[in-house]
């Protein structure tokens, strides 16, 4: 690694191995993008393809890479942003390593402070990756609270791929297979778009908030070019259309990251319900990412509540119905509980009074989606 990497900001020897630590704040970095998919840690959230994504939204990115008897190790992303309390961070998916030593990850966690206050951020939010070892309690012994102050996705549905299709079907809810097999017999059709599409699958995913009563995110057309502009070059961003009788009536957009598909957004004009396009269009989806090798298809998140009722073993209650986790149920997935969201202060006494009224208020989550400081 070599200074276009960024600033060495160490050498030493720890655990009797060479580590040195890199710090980098350019938008791009390819050498870390590789590392992320080529380990089961890696999420499309640390990439610099994200960061240049968010870069469109006033987010700039701070990266740190760790390397252990000179090869590429582990590191986090973190992006930054001015606020009225100063500069805020958030490391989504991270801090990462290839393999987890306890050892390792704790002086890596040291690394994640020590950034904190030589780039000046008042306060930070980590989330670890999904598959994570990084607990609380070593967060804790840290000075990380538990983060009352932003909604962060804490749970997931997960189609393994496995398997293969004969699998998938398997475990599909049977009357889902009918909505298929109705929506092909009834002139529903799945094409790929393009850049030319943004705008109508943008058109689509706000008018499916308007009445959910949410706000889009991204928040602008513009917004979602970015996205687009930035992981389409690599083949890691994929747009499908359902139509209908010639136009247009749902979207899904999925990222695809190493072995990992994510249904990352949907659209739906509202139209033809009746012939299911939003069925077809999922399964489409889960067909080409197992034709593309992934190993897993994530539907991005998933209430709180009812992730943990089925792991308890609990019987589906009647409410449940009317969210849109049991329309993804239908094909066969599995609840993931995620890492929950720490907070990190810089100022120990602004971090004591937090830590006062988080007592006071209590440790509880919200039970619904995500409001992240870097959007969903």
């Amino acid at each position: 690694m070599d200074a276009r990497h960024g600033e060495l900001l160490f050498v030493n020897q720890f655990d009797g191995r060479q580590v040195s630590g890199w710090l980098s704040q350019t938008v791009g970095d390819v050498k870390w993008d590789t590392f992320l998919q080529s380990t089961p840690l890696g999420h499309f959230q640390q990439s610099s393809l994200w960061a240049q994504a968010k870069f469109a939204d006033g987010w700039k990115p701070i990266r740190f890479l760790l390397q252990v008897d000179g090869r590429l190790a582990g590191g986090f992303q973190i992006l930054t942003r001015q606020s009225r309390v100063g500069k805020i961070g958030y490391i989504s998916k991270g801090p990462v390593l290839e393999y987890e030593d306890p050892a390792l990850l704790e002086y890596l966690v040291k690394q994640v402070i020590s950034v904190v206050k030589t780039c000046r951020i008042r306060a930070l939010i980590a989330q670890p990756p999904d598959e994570s070892r990084l607990n609380g309690a070593l967060l804790a012994r840290h000075c990380f609270l538990p983060n009352h102050l932003v909604n962060v996705i804490s749970s997931t549905l997960l189609v393994d791929l496995s398997g293969g299709m004969a699998d998938i079907n398997n475990n599909m809810r049977k009357t889902r297979l009918y909505e298929i097999r109705v929506a092909r017999r009834r002139g529903i059709s799945i094409r790929e778009g393009g850049e030319k599409d943004i705008r109508v699958f943008f058109s689509l995913m706000s008018s499916t908030c308007k009445r959910q009563g949410t706000n889009p995110s991204p928040r602008t057309e513009s917004d979602m070019m970015a996205l687009w502009n930035a992981f389409h070059p690599y083949g890691a961003i994929r747009l499908t259309l359902a139509e209908c009788e010639g136009e247009i009536v749902a979207g899904l957009l999925c990222l695809r990251f190493g072995q990992r598909v994510t249904a990352w957004k949907k659209g739906w004009s509202g139209k033809y319900s009746g012939r299911y396009p939003n069925q077809l269009l999922s399964y489409e989806a889960i067909e080409w990412a197992q034709r593309m090798g992934a190993n897993v298809l994530d539907f991005a998140a998933m209430r709180r509540d009812i992730a943990e009722a089925m792991l308890e073993g609990r019987a589906p209650v009647k409410e449940w119905e009317s969210s849109r986790d049991w329309f993804n149920l239908g094909f066969g997935n599995r609840p993931q509980l995620l890492p929950e969201s720490k907070i990190y202060i810089s100022n120990p006494l602004v971090r004591f009074l937090y830590k006062g009224v988080g007592a006071f208020r209590g440790d509880a989550h919200p039970k619904g989606g995500i409001v992240s400081i870097v959007g969903s």
